[in-house]
């Protein structure tokens, strides 16, 4: 099969448009019209429907989809692997959940370089679940997670860990307040979110709900509100008193792991490398 014609049922699911599908894989329309069909002759059921003018998926196109994403993703993985010149010695395929990145992991991306001269290193941003699914399928080696999945293929060790602290634009503001103020929810995992859930006598409302904790401070720094943030990146706001801490609330630690596959092939490396991550600290290099 043709990577071309996953392509194009991709960039057709996407835009659910023929013509701009093909405007932006510089295709005729008939063109892309052909490929959907051979596509669907190929594998022998139809991938789309047209209900007054609109371009819907049927179940079995919905369910090629991840399908696709896995072919393309390995295909081009394999491009890169062959083409590696001699003086490189491997690529690394390196995944976290969105919120981590933002707070340290991007920042760790030179030092790997630096440890690692002769690496090629790709990245991912997934969530848990999509995360270790990769991990599995064998196009991830490495995923950095705050809950790690408990399953015997996989295994994981603790790189570090962050602390958390409810921050506020406000001073002085006590529990009982920040269910009036704007609370912006930052997912940091199921296990943070129940714990903190019992600190309210209400459950709280989000104004905003992310998955990126830079995305909350500058929320809260323009506009005003409350969130949990790590400490490392609250810090310098806390010190100028932009920020403050809500009284009688904890601060919370969360362990951070890397994830990887048992008895893998690169286990020898992966460990070194994982080994590297453990002796940075985890925070960014940068504030806003």
């Amino acid at each position: 099969m043709e990577i071309g014609l996953l392509r194009t049922f991709l960039e057709v699911t996407r835009t659910r448009h023929f013509g701009k599908a093909a405007q932006n894989l510089y295709l005729t329309q008939s063109a892309v019209s052909f490929r959907i069909r051979h596509l669907e002759e190929l594998i022998g059921v139809p991938l789309f429907t047209r209900q007054r003018n609109n371009i819907l998926l049927t179940s079995a196109g919905e369910r090629l989809i991840p399908h696709a994403e896995n072919i393309i993703k390995n295909w081009q993985m394999a491009l890169q692997d062959v083409a590696i010149c001699e003086e490189q010695e491997s690529q690394l395929v390196l995944g976290g959940i969105s919120n981590l990145w933002g707070t340290f992991l991007q920042s760790t991306l030179p030092k790997l370089v630096g440890s690692f001269p002769n690496m090629i290193i790709r990245t991912e941003i997934n969530n848990h679940l999509e995360l270790t699914r990769s991990l599995l399928s064998g196009t991830l080696d490495l995923a950095i997670v705050l809950d790690p999945p408990n399953l015997d293929e996989l295994d994981h060790l603790k790189i570090g860990q962050i602390e958390l602290v409810l921050v506020s634009s406000e001073a002085e503001l006590t529990p009982d307040q920040v269910q009036d103020c704007d609370f912006v929810f930052v997912d940091w995992g199921v296990a943070f979110n129940m714990r903190t859930a019992k600190l309210f006598k209400k459950t709280l409302t989000p104004i905003l709900h992310t998955e990126q904790s830079q995305i909350a401070l500058e929320f809260i720094l323009s506009h005003g509100g409350c969130a949990f943030l790590p400490l490392v990146l609250a810090g310098p706001y806390l010190a100028s008193a932009q920020l403050h801490r809500v009284n009688n609330i904890k601060s919370v630690k969360r362990s951070v792991f890397a994830v990887y596959v048992k008895d893998s092939e690169r286990q020898l490396q992966v460990q070194a490398i994982i080994k590297k991550l453990g002796e940075y600290e985890l925070k960014p290099e940068m504030t806003l």
